[in-house]
């Protein structure tokens, strides 16, 4: 296989407060991609792309830049089909190609047993379209198994339902324990982040922690 042709897929797993976002804006931040896709339910990356609210908007954007520089995120509206719409979303990153494609709540719109097609060719076959995917999801027991199984890098933040630990547990190859005694702790001046993660192209599985300043009030 081409190393420029290998599989870059990552997740974000926690639950909400946990700190994935805080890590995933500064993969992003990192990564600086010159064509970057992001499915943004929430509204939370307005500064790493401008939004788009719909799907025509979507190709239009990645139509005019061609193979060029494009940084889009859609942003569902309030009475989208969201299973819908991710699937449409997918086939757009697919399609484009060479992009970081980021993809937020993966517990709205895949299931453990069930996924649209247009994610799982993205997460299968994307490598050969030169995608690289990050994934985020707080309730990882409810997701796309293919998802979890495929990652090349997967970082795990605090879970709160056993069901979720026993799954990160399983996708780390780790004691169940080692996920149960993740927290993010608060004090009166700064918060800790705690996670675990696991590069599988290099080998290695860490724990670590970001720091974060309160903000004075």
């Amino acid at each position: 296989m081409s190393v420029t042709n290998r599989p870059q897929i990552e997740a974000y797993i926690g639950a909400s407060g946990s700190g994935k976002g805080v890590s995933i804006n500064r993969r992003l931040a990192e990564l600086k991609p010159a064509r970057l896709l992001i499915w943004d339910p929430r509204d939370e990356y307005g500064k790493h792309a401008r939004a788009v609210h719909s799907l025509a908007a979507l190709v239009a954007a990645f139509r005019q830049a061609g193979a060029g520089p494009v940084r889009v995120r859609y942003v569902p509206g309030a009475d989208a089909d969201l299973a819908e719409a991710f699937g449409l979303v997918c086939q757009v990153a697919f399609t484009a190609g060479g992009l970081c494609f980021l993809a937020e709540e993966l517990s709205d719109v895949t299931t453990a047993a069930h996924a649209p097609a247009a994610w799982r060719r993205v997460i299968t076959q994307g490598r050969h379209q030169g995608l690289h995917v990050l994934g985020a999801a707080q309730r990882p027991a409810l997701i796309d198994k293919t998802f979890l199984g495929n990652c090349t890098y997967i970082r795990c933040f605090t879970l709160r339902y056993a069901e979720d630990r026993r799954a990160m547990a399983r996708a780390l190859d780790v004691p169940e324990t080692r996920i149960a005694a993740l927290a993010t702790v608060e004090g009166q001046a700064r918060v800790v982040i705690n996670f675990t993660e696991r590069d599988f192209r290099a080998g290695t599985l860490s724990d670590g922690s970001i720091k974060l300043a309160r903000r004075a009030t």
